[in-house]
């Protein structure tokens, strides 16, 4: 049982730290890369706002019931392979646009990346201390109650400063962008599964509580 319980939490670990490496990857790289724009001297100043001005934002088709110019196949790409233009619709891209964003809009922006990172590293260490803890035969104690809760909470938290970010950025962008056949939207940029896992975990959290309660009314009745 134990081996099993290993092999999930080992994979569970994974998919959270390779989660906790793409966020980190990307910002460090987005950082390394305007501190590089900043110091090299040949860089124009064009080529460094483009690079400042870069956003990643998510498309829907504004009709997709239709397949015709203004339905869901808005554009077309070149076939290398067939040497003929197929239908394409976008659901994401990378655009530089200047937002006119305030600098305290843009430590916001920073500041919630990187409080992203943090908590996501804090909820891989109370995940790994709970399952240390099972490895150990001390289920059902209030410790580990607590430590569901607080690992709901920093889930749920960690979805809060990723959909803060995408919203902001999508809110400035949508304000000075837009594209022919396209609406703006949040669909690509948030994902809900952080926000069911923290849930998830706090009605455990709270199952655990209830049966500890249980049991030490039990332990008082006899």
């Amino acid at each position: 049982m134990k081996r099993r319980l290993n092999i999930l939490c080992v994979i569970v670990v994974l998919v959270l730290s390779y989660s906790v490496f793409e966020t980190g990857y990307y910002f460090i790289v987005g950082v390394k890369a305007g501190v590089e724009a900043g110091i090299d001297g040949n860089t124009s100043e064009a080529s460094q706002k483009k690079l400042m001005n870069m956003k990643y934002i998510s498309l829907l088709p504004e009709h997709l019931s239709d397949l015709g110019d203004n339905g869901l196949f808005q554009d077309s790409v070149y076939n290398e392979r067939s040497g003929e233009y197929v239908p394409v619709s976008f659901n994401s891209m990378m655009v530089s646009v200047d937002t006119e964003s305030t600098t305290l809009e843009q430590a916001a922006f920073t500041l919630l990346n990187f409080l992203h990172i943090v908590i996501c590293v804090w909820s891989i260490v109370l995940f790994v201390r709970l399952v240390i803890s099972i490895n150990k035969s001390d289920i059902f104690n209030w410790k580990n109650v607590h430590r569901l809760r607080l690992l709901g909470a920093a889930l749920i938290i960690s979805f809060c400063t990723a959909l803060l970010p995408a919203y902001l950025t999508f809110r400035s962008v949508g304000n000075v962008f837009s594209v022919h056949g396209y609406e703006l939207h949040l669909s690509d940029t948030v994902n809900t599964t952080t926000l069911v896992l923290g849930i998830s975990t706090l009605i455990v959290a709270e199952v655990f509580a209830i049966g500890l309660k249980m049991k030490e009314e039990q332990d008082l009745t006899i």
